[in-house]
């Protein structure tokens, strides 16, 4: 059965054209730190960190700290909704 909230948070967090571009970032380079993000999706550190504790949220991506930075990635394990926006991307 479908977890209606769930898919919901899902879809809400996947309709917004930065947080679509940070998964493909993502999805092309495997894992990277917020400010290499923030350079390639032209934005700043604060607001794309702020993209990327919301895509977090959802377990979309993961992160995983190294020395002084935190490098985020798609997670392993993605919903059907998701892998298939991805594969669109």
């Amino acid at each position: 059965m479908v977890n209606i909230p769930k898919l919901e948070q899902l879809l809400k967090t996947l309709a917004n054209k930065r947080r679509l571009q940070i998964l493909l970032h993502l999805r092309k380079h495997g894992s990277s730190t917020v400010y290499d993000i923030s350079r390639i999706i032209n934005l700043r550190i604060q607001a794309t960190s702020q993209h990327l504790k919301l895509i977090k949220l959802t377990g979309i991506i993961t992160s995983k700290k190294k020395g002084l930075f935190v490098y985020y990635q798609l997670s392993r394990k993605q919903e059907k909704v998701v892998k298939y926006v991805l594969s669109l991307l």
